[in-house]
């Protein structure tokens, strides 16, 4: 029994691993993409945030694969960063996206001086 819970917890582990990096991965790659200050920063942060559960499951997944003193005193340090990462990315993430609206409208009034001077 303790060895399927082990294999089980192992893979969603490894999934949770997967999943967060490809999300880190992609709205990072967002944030290159954009020209807009606000967005980028908030795909930065939510980046980031995706990034803190990576590490969070990789410490996860390492004390549940080497279970000695070492690997704990680092899954304890990984654990730390993580969560101040998950931390940090979701308070940035929500003041980001609240400030989305200021932003799309600025640039809406940038569009229209811009074409209105062209005329």
């Amino acid at each position: 029994m303790s060895h399927i819970l082990m294999s089980t917890l192992v893979a969603l582990s490894v999934t949770i691993m997967i999943l967060a990096f490809i999300f880190a991965i992609l709205n990072l790659a967002r944030s290159f993409r954009t020209k807009r200050d606000v967005r980028k920063a908030y795909h930065k942060a939510r980046s980031r945030f995706y990034f803190g559960i990576f590490i969070v499951a990789f410490a996860i997944d390492q004390a549940l694969l080497f279970p000695t003193l070492v690997t704990y005193i680092i899954v304890l340090v990984l654990l730390f960063f993580g969560i101040l990462n998950i931390a940090y990315g979701y308070k940035a993430s929500k003041y980001f996206k609240g400030n989305l609206p200021i932003e799309n409208k600025a640039w809406e009034d940038f569009e229209k001086q811009k074409h209105s001077k062209s005329e």
